[in-house]
């Protein structure tokens, strides 16, 4: 009792209650602050959204927003709601994971958590919306120090059980996660965390100035083959996304010399559109063979959906290559 006086105690002198949501991610997995979205996944939130990739699942891939409590009492915390828009149909949706603690000695702590595939948990393409409730099932805990609960860790029991269990109830919540991943096999898209609200406190998604803002950075490798002056794609945006370029490299292991032109777009050549141009340059092996042209965290942008293209001026078969460091926005 004493442990559940002083949770009490911190709730209601605390300055606080919900701290700040940060972004963190395993393995395969990403997590990123995104702002520039298009239609219709503006629709919810507050401009600001916690962008999740699961990627390639091996069982510990996943993306998270951890949002700080300020030990809060088991007992307590009753409800919870959030909305995420997912890419496509998942085997998991994007569940809850309290992290409880005894607030008298941190070596005893657990994680309960949300069975992700549960048939409750909202799990389709398109906007999603889930409403926790004490009576919400397929809740699970793995933990240290749990000596005294009459639950068994990895068996599923309400979110009421923990309440009323004769260990839980006494212990505090120190963080709330919202998960995306953890499973066996297959690809996780992208998914989209726009509302969250614990306990009626909406929580603000919004990054700090301190949070890094520059997206995650992809690299893409290219080399031209017979007739090097067709265009080919070289980079192609995930759906609803737009590339950004941050560096460029060409280079040719041919004496003949030729341009070498990338372009978003789908155009026969870089003229097609001269808006569109990202690089040209004339090289050969007896003047300038290779050049590296860097645009930073600013460079050019394409539009949503758009390609990147390449080709060169001249065919020179299978000498020539491209190499494209972007990101998506």
């Amino acid at each position: 009792m004493v442990a559940k006086r002083q949770a009490l105690k911190n709730v209601h002198n605390a300055s606080w209650l919900f701290g700040h949501p940060v972004l963190r991610a395993a393995n395969n997995a990403t997590a990123q602050w995104v702002a520039t979205m298009a239609s219709p996944i503006y629709q919810k939130g507050g401009g600001w959204f916690a962008e999740f990739y699961g990627g390639v699942q091996t069982n510990d891939d996943w993306a998270a927003c951890y949002i700080p409590v300020n030990e809060y009492p088991v007992s307590h915390f009753t409800d919870a709601q959030w909305s995420y828009y997912m890419t496509d149909t998942e085997t998991m949706g994007i569940n809850i994971v309290i992290w409880v603690h005894d607030a008298e000695d941190f070596d005893k702590r657990a994680e309960i958590t949300q069975l992700g595939g549960h048939a409750d948990l909202e799990k389709t393409a398109g906007w999603n919306a889930h409403e926790f409730t004490s009576a919400t099932a397929g809740m699970f805990y793995y933990g240290e120090g749990t000596t005294g609960t009459l639950l068994t860790a990895g068996t599923q029991y309400t979110w009421s059980q923990f309440q009323s269990d004769q260990l839980f109830k006494d212990w505090v919540i120190y963080r709330v996660s919202l998960e995306y991943g953890w499973e066996a096999s297959g690809t996780f898209d992208l998914a989209y965390l726009s509302e969250v609200k614990l306990n009626g406190v909406p929580i603000p998604l919004i990054p700090k100035e301190t949070d890094l803002l520059t997206p995650y950075t992809k690299s893409i490798y290219k080399a031209t083959v017979t007739d090097s002056t067709t265009k080919v794609t070289i980079a192609t945006p995930t759906t609803n996304k737009k590339i950004r370029i941050h560096n460029v490299f060409m280079g040719t292991a041919s004496a003949t010399a030729s341009t070498f032109e990338l372009y978003f777009g789908t155009g026969t050549n870089i003229t097609t559109d001269t808006t569109k141009g990202l690089a040209l340059m004339t090289l050969d092996t007896d003047t300038v063979a290779s050049v590296s042209i860097p645009y930073g965290d600013k460079g050019p942008l394409g539009l949503e959906d758009e390609v990147v293209s390449m080709r060169t001026g001249t065919n020179i078969t299978s000498n020539g290559t491209f190499l494209v460091v972007y990101s998506e926005e």
